[in-house]
């Protein structure tokens, strides 16, 4: 039980990192930028982070989970660090440049040639976050997650600063708003200032993390990096389909939403219903960020695979958990976004299923990158891409944002198949798939009573949630004694 305490504590202390700053993401950027801009604005933003989380997959090319992989078997694990931190730092230094020199073009090919300023904005803010996120992956390795997760919440805490400042503040004041420089450098740059924002609060960030980064002789070991690449090269393969079936959808709705309706509309109505339900992967990056070092530190214990399928069990109770307060209660978590998106409420259940199937592919998909045989997650997620791909090529020109919300969940669902399937030939672990499968079938079936017993009250729908999630947990609790696991005091000494 000690093993399963110190994945909760972890990943407990790693959502201070990840939970809190997304919560003041939501309750602050989220609720400030659905008032503050129309609709289409908003599709704006939410069109080109599909392209930021795209291009931070591909300028980290699997490295951080190198790193993780080579230092629990590498001599020196500060070698492995600096050879990861001067190859990131080299190539997205490398990206801006090509970014600098090609950024009309990029800008008019995505269909924003009146603004290329947006694409070189990102384009820094990108390559200043690949390279924090191998000094973060390094934090994560030496159990620094104190310093993880404050450094985590600094950096939503500057980036809403310069928000609010250049947003609302400076434009208030009258004796700077008036001047020339800013009528011709700053005024009515409107979305651009939250790229903006984003570029200098990675800066900070990254200045901050200076400290992490001289601690350490600055080395590049050439046959490690060798080895490091093709380790990690399959997994940027992995990691490009893997994110192109979470955003792609937001960059086709821009070509094939039909042409009675305005796409960036369409993407405004969608992005924004798509962040409520994304707090259901601000928990599972919480438990991605602890569960990775903890796989790979159990992997050559005799009692790693019971672990291993006990975590499957437990996170899909977590995660049923979450589903269910979220989509029981969305009289609350509309109000994260302005009324004029409430059109799209109908696509969240979706989206949070989706991510529950996400959240145990994770888990599933381990097994790969334990055994080194990284080209399987190649197959699986090029699997989902073409899905994903083809699906909302033929399907959005006819049900808009809907058919990517399905998609979104048909893609997941037939990548965890695959990855379990796989996973028993190559590292056959034993996971309690009648209890799995018993568990979210529950949830669903709490959620469908719950749905026929809405009312236009709100109150009364909150307290049939809270029942129902209630009696979900009383009932997960009883059959797998998950407070005892967790939260008791003492070990049981006669479990051994």
């Amino acid at each position: 039980m000690n093993d399963y305490r110190n994945l909760g504590g972890q990943a407990l202390i790693y959502g201070l990192g990840n939970v809190v700053p997304r919560i003041l993401n939501y309750a602050v950027l989220t609720v400030y930028y659905t008032r503050r801009f129309s609709v289409k604005e908003y599709g704006i933003i939410t069109e080109l982070y599909a392209y930021v989380a795209i291009f931070m997959v591909l300028l980290t090319y699997g490295m951080e989970t190198g790193l993780f992989k080579f230092s629990t078997s590498y001599k020196n694990r500060n070698i492995v660090y600096t050879t990861a931190f001067i190859s990131v730092s080299i190539t997205s230094a490398v990206f801006v440049v090509v970014v600098q020199l090609l950024k009309d073009d990029i800008s008019s090919w995505i269909g924003y040639g009146d603004n290329p300023e947006y694409i070189l904005y990102l384009a820094l803010a990108l390559a200043l976050d690949a390279v924090s996120a191998i000094v973060f992956a390094k934090l994560r390795i030496e159990n620094k997650v104190r310093r993880f997760a404050i450094l985590k919440i600094v950096n939503v805490l500057v980036t809403v600063f310069f928000v609010f400042l250049f947003l609302e503040i400076l434009p208030s004041v009258n004796t700077f708003s008036v001047t020339r420089w800013y009528i011709l450098h700053m005024k009515n740059i409107e979305v651009g200032y939250v790229f903006i924002a984003n570029v200098l609060a990675s800066l900070f960030v990254l200045l901050l993390l200076l400290y992490d980064i001289k601690s350490v002789a600055l080395k590049f070991d050439f046959k490690l990096y060798r080895s490091l690449l093709l380790y990690s090269l399959p997994l940027l393969i992995a990691g490009l389909a893997g994110i192109f079936n979470e955003t792609v959808d937001r960059i086709l709705m821009r070509i094939f939403t039909a042409g009675n309706l305005n796409s960036l509309y369409e993407l405004g109505i969608y992005g924004a219903n798509y962040r409520i339900a994304v707090l259901m992967t601000i928990f599972i990056q919480m438990f991605r960020y602890a569960a990775e070092p903890f796989f790979f530190n159990m992997y050559k214990k005799e009692e790693a695979k019971k672990i291993y399928a006990n975590v499957l069990k437990y996170f899909t109770i977590f995660l049923m958990t979450v589903f269910l307060c979220v989509a029981l209660g969305i009289d609350v978590f509309k109000y994260f976004i302005d009324k004029d998106y409430y059109e799209g409420l109908s696509i969240v259940p979706v989206v949070l299923l989706a991510n529950v199937l996400l959240g145990l592919l994770f888990n599933v998909n381990m097994w790969y990158k334990l055994t080194g045989h990284t080209s399987f997650g190649v197959y699986i997620t090029v699997v989902g891409a073409i899905i994903t791909i083809l699906l909302n090529v033929l399907l959005i020109p006819r049900y808009s944002y809907h058919a990517c919300a399905w998609i979104h969940l048909l893609s997941n669902m037939i990548m965890l198949v695959l990855a379990y399937i796989m996973g028993q030939k190559y590292y056959k672990i034993d996971y309690d798939l009648k209890s799995i499968f018993a568990y979210i079938g529950l949830a669903l079936c709490l959620y469908w009573i719950a749905s026929i017993l809405r009312t236009e009250n709100i109150f009364l729908n909150l307290g049939t949630a809270i029942i129902f999630v209630t009696i979900y947990l009383i009932y997960c609790n009883k059959r797998e004694k998950i407070l005892k696991i967790f939260f008791s005091r003492y070990e049981n000494q006669n479990s051994q």
